[in-house]
């Protein structure tokens, strides 16, 4: 049990501490560089140079109106504050190109210990403090906690999420204590600002207006009041329509709406995201299952209406990737932690409290020491050489074209081309199926690895590729580099989790070779 006399600031710095270990640690070697990352660099770098909140085809990416722009607003903005690109970059190094992929994951990584506060506050109101502090280190020391290392739109948006649930909460505690004018002012006030979170975070990524059903019924049950929930709803709303309205005011309403449905297209089915979910964490899969079940028995609805709704819109969407699912990984550790508590509370009553602490000890220890192992890797050092000798190679003068998979030339698109200012264009044979256009520069890099060789012996997706393979043979290597993402996979716990990270990120393997023909 928690000693009583412990003031509750002292008991938050415990997850906090844990969450400031799992989530800045190591920054750059783990986990791996993933190429929605690079995306959203991309955009953010645009926002910083002045470009506007969305960006357009003739930045070089023909992707527009994937998701809405408020991420690239958020993290330009962030990055701007604080001096980068300029503060951080002198030269093309090895260095350079690592401390500028720190400097983002650094401010998602302090995003996250946020989220952690959020988590033990949100579970404080709704449960109990005791389970708040079990909830709070199950979020910040358990395996899945490390996709929130990453720059992704799941991990910008989620402290808008969070704080929204729990403005919703803190409103429904108003009323019922001190004066009834000046509570209804701040649960008012409190709403509002719920709305305006999740808006903010609907704004960042469409599937979050799946919480709508979690956070509207919080407002509406707390305060069984239709005026209130129709004032929650109108930011929740209006926010978002700000990316519709935006590209119909620039003629561009065509595009976005091919663009939105562009991402219903694709097909990557729920299934194979769940399975990726239990073999990075299995204790917090089973335990979170087993924990909303539980909690729904005893009618706590709670987690359940967290997890469903998203659930659902997921499977019949048919396109989900393994790190959509972390906006669930707070309800997984607030329903595993309720049933911890009980089964603690259930050993307690049995005279058996020595067995209930060493249960949840042993939970966190499995949660810190697989965590450890995975965070202390490095898997991205021969990233970030390929990175440099891809920036070295590429001439001042822009009559040059980059060749080769898109794991390379769009993860390294924003470094060389928005960072450094060094002009060129992109060919990608293997992802661009509209790609029939002879190479319009004398110079051309090629960047050769197994998935570009697949796409030199063959036909991919129709896309003729008869002079690039011409252009290849009369180039010569100037970089050989053996990628280190696959040094440390192995079939055994929690290692396979890299070979998880290889299938689903379809990262290449092996050799990289940096050609050129100048």
């Amino acid at each position: 049990m928690i000693n009583k006399q412990f003031r509750p600031e002292f008991l938050i710095l415990i997850p906090l501490a844990l969450s400031t270990y799992t989530h800045i640690w190591n920054l750059t070697g783990f986990p791996s560089v993933h190429i929605d990352e690079s995306h959203y660099m991309r955009r953010a770098m645009l926002v910083i140079d002045g470009m506007g909140p969305q960006e357009s085809a003739s930045s070089g990416y023909p992707r527009t109106y994937d998701h809405p722009y408020f991420g690239q607003l958020l993290l330009g903005g962030i990055l701007k504050l604080i001096g980068y690109p300029n503060l951080y970059y002198s030269e093309i190094s090895v260095h350079s190109i690592e401390i500028l992929h720190l400097i983002p994951r650094l401010v998602v990584g302090i995003l996250s210990v946020l989220d952690t506060y959020l988590v033990y506050k949100i579970t404080e109101i709704r449960y109990s403090r005791k389970i708040a502090l079990i909830a709070a280190i199950l979020f910040a020391v358990m395996p899945m906690t490390w996709i929130f290392r990453r720059v992704l739109l799941d991990t910008l948006l989620m402290p808008f999420f969070l704080t929204s649930i729990l403005f919703a909460l803190y409103a429904g505690t108003l009323g019922k204590t001190g004066s009834i004018s000046s509570n209804n002012i701040n649960k008012k006030v409190l709403i509002l600002l719920s709305g305006l979170f999740l808006g903010l975070a609907i704004y960042t990524k469409v599937p979050t207006f799946t919480f709508i059903p979690l956070v509207g019924g919080i407002i509406y049950f707390n305060s069984r009041s239709a005026r209130h929930l129709m004032m929650w709803l109108v930011p929740v709303f209006l926010i978002p329509l700000l990316w519709p309205l935006y590209a119909v005011s620039i003629g561009q309403g065509d595009l976005w709406a091919h663009w939105v449905l562009w991402q219903t297209e694709r097909n990557k089915p729920l299934q194979f995201s769940l399975i990726s979910f239990f073999q990075i964490d299995p204790v917090i899969a089973i335990g979170g299952t087993a924990g909303i079940i539980f909690a729904c028995l005893r009618k706590d609805f709670f987690p359940l209406v967290w997890v469903a709704p998203f659930l659902i819109f997921s499977f019949f969407i048919g396109w989900v990737q393994y790190f959509h699912l972390i906006v669930l990984f707070p309800a997984f550790c607030i329903a595993f932690a309720v049933l911890l508590d009980s089964i603690q509370m259930k050993l307690i009553s049995m005279g058996k409290k020595i067995a209930s602490n060493i249960m949840i000890i042993s939970v966190f220890t499995f949660g810190i020491v697989i965590t450890t192992t995975l965070i202390t890797l490095n898997v991205n050092s021969a990233n970030y050489a390929i990175h440099a000798s891809i920036a070295g190679h590429l001439p001042n003068d822009g009559n040059v074209t980059m060749i080769g998979s898109h794991w390379w030339d769009w993860n390294t698109y924003w470094l060389t081309k928005l960072v450094m200012h060094k002009d060129h264009q992109i060919i990608d044979p293997f992802f661009d199926r509209n790609f029939n256009d002879a190479v319009k520069t004398d110079k051309v890099l090629f960047i050769n690895d197994p998935i570009f060789s697949e796409a030199l012996s063959n036909k991919i997706r129709g896309v003729d590729i008869n002079e690039i393979r011409r252009l290849y043979n009369l180039s010569n290597p100037v970089s050989i580099i053996v990628d280190n993402m696959t040094s440390n996979v192995s079939a055994n716990y929690p290692f396979n989790i890299l070979h998880t990270m290889i299938e689903n990120e379809n990262h290449p393997q092996g050799t990289v070779e940096i050609r050129t023909n100048y």
